[in-house]
């Protein structure tokens, strides 16, 4: 096994455990919120903030002043929500995979019209109540069809006429109000759009004054968010191969100032501080020498020492995963992953000094 594939198998081996330890690692996403008991009482404290999926299934708290963690399935809570009119999860039971089963149901819209919505298996079910308690369900699926092409295209067909069925009875639940049903796009099943259909549907039909109550109509926070960033900094290469110069083969190790710039998304919710990024960087100079004894290899006769320097310009694209720790404007952080990389104007430089 040569040098190089034993760097690179390091390199590997290095990356497989630096996501392993952040995995390991993964902290909760802490952020502000309450409880409400059954008996109706508000407690209030740090509420972890992770995927809709997971926070339909539990509800990990901390009180305020306590370090004592509390683990809430639905039914042992009537509901919790985050401060600064975050996200709004209530105990219902709802049908998703077949039977009846109690649910943390993300409360979006409360009137003459209620909306709910449970994720599972990455899919989204949309739940529309009526004030009389008639229900009608939405399904957003995530196309994961499975098998040969026959049996995947009668997948998509059953879908299809899901959705169909599907959206024929959220219509006839909002019949009472025409521009809601109007609203009812079946192509576009977003938030913000489901929103506004059941907004519309209680400002038609409400004679009583009632408000409508939005719960949740911050899109950004089921969202990725994506930074830009731009950085300088010193890069140490320990392995640079000349594979295009007199002396192929020859490793020129060194280090040289590199600018870029790239993005970098946050996954808070599936684990704290994790955040993959892309990006280019460019190396305006790098320069390294090397000393070496030059011999001819058929017959290993040596033909003298040699003083070489190797200089070009690099640049690379990466794209990675980033765990950072801790909350401070000083993070540490592991960094991993792949990149490309191409070389300008290399040049080689040697002076060969004959064997006394």
């Amino acid at each position: 096994m040569d040098e190089y594939t034993k760097i690179m198998r390091k390199i590997i081996l290095f990356a497989i455990f630096a996501i392993s330890a952040a995995i390991a690692m993964a902290q909760t996403n802490p952020k502000p919120g309450y409880v409400i008991t059954n008996n109706g009482d508000t407690i209030r404290g740090i509420i972890d903030f992770r995927t809709n999926e997971k926070l339909s299934r539990q509800c990990d708290f901390w009180a305020n002043g306590g370090s004592v963690k509390t683990t809430y399935k639905p039914g042992d809570i009537e509901g919790f929500r985050f401060e600064n009119n975050g996200k709004y999860f209530v105990t219902r039971r709802m049908n998703v995979t077949g039977e009846p089963e109690l649910y943390f149901a993300e409360f979006m819209v409360h009137g003459k019209m209620n909306l709910y919505c449970i994720t599972h298996n990455s899919d989204e079910f949309y739940f529309f109540e009526r004030e009389d308690g008639e229900m009608a369900e939405l399904t957003n699926r995530v196309p994961n069809y499975q098998g040969d092409a026959k049996v995947a295209l009668q997948q998509a067909k059953d879908d299809v006429q899901e959705k169909r069925e599907q959206y024929g009875k959220v219509k006839s639940l909002l019949q009472k109000s025409w521009k809601a049903v109007e609203g009812m796009d079946d192509n576009n099943m977003s938030r913000k759009k489901l929103i506004n259909v059941v907004r519309d549907y209680h400002n038609d039909v409400c004679t009583d004054g009632g408000k409508c109550i939005v719960y949740e109509y911050k899109e950004k926070s089921d969202k990725v968010k994506a930074h830009f960033k731009a950085f300088a900094g010193y890069a140490y290469y320990s392995t640079e191969v000349s594979d295009s110069q007199p002396f192929v083969g020859e490793n020129y190790p060194g280090g040289a100032f590199e600018l870029g710039i790239g993005m970098e998304f946050d996954f808070e919710r599936v684990m704290r501080g994790f955040s993959m990024e892309i990006g280019v960087s460019y190396l305006p100079q790098y320069r390294s020498e090397q000393d070496f004894t030059y011999t001819e290899t058929a017959e290993s006769s040596k033909i003298g020492d040699v003083s070489s320097e190797l200089e070009k310009s690099k640049l690379d694209i990466f794209i990675g995963a980033v765990e950072r720790f801790g909350r401070n404007k000083i993070q540490p952080l592991v960094r991993c992953g792949i990149f490309a990389e191409t070389d300008f104007g290399a040049k080689e430089k040697s002076k060969v000094r004959p064997p006394l």
